[in-house]
């Protein structure tokens, strides 16, 4: 198997775990499982097993030893980064870092030097990615999670007039 392995010990016994690629593999191995045996590999049953087709595919052809294709690797979507820069923002302020100085470490000193204004369209970014960060903390990340349906939106999503 290619990649970078590790083989912890737990209360479950051995833990083999891989990376390969993208991929994060985590497999528990049997006690009287050798070098050179024959294996098996059990996937437990549930309601979203149909979904998880690809990703079980994509496992057995790591354990035999191919790599994954580079196409099967999604770039990051629009809103993931909005989410990770509202946090990465958050956490920021929590540390006592200046919005300038959050605007540097999310866009750049580059980007802050040519378009940093007390008044400007970088300072306003970084105040928007805050107050949505904000309303993560208030309950919004639940509705990230699929957990809560009916909930507010998160600041910022209000229709232009």
């Amino acid at each position: 198997m290619p990649g970078r392995k590790r083989l912890t010990l737990g209360g479950a016994g051995l833990t083999l775990l891989a990376e390969v690629s993208a991929q994060h593999l985590r497999m528990s191995l049997a006690a009287d499982l050798m070098d050179g045996a024959a294996y098996a590999v059990t996937v437990p049953l549930g309601p979203g097993l149909r979904g998880q087709l690809d990703a079980f595919n994509a496992h057995a052809q790591a354990l035999e030893g191919h790599a994954p294709a580079a196409a099967s690797v999604r770039p990051a979507s629009r809103a993931a980064l909005l989410h990770l820069r509202a946090l990465q923002a958050l956490d920021g302020l929590q540390a006592g870092a200046s919005h300038r100085d959050i605007a540097q470490a999310l866009f750049g000193l580059e980007a802050v030097a040519l378009h940093w204004q007390a008044d400007g369209e970088l300072r306003a970014l970084v105040r928007h990615l805050l107050r949505r960060a904000e309303a993560y903390m208030r309950g919004g990340y639940l509705v990230l999670a699929g957990v809560v349906r009916n909930a507010a939106p998160p600041p910022g999503g209000e229709p232009m007039r």
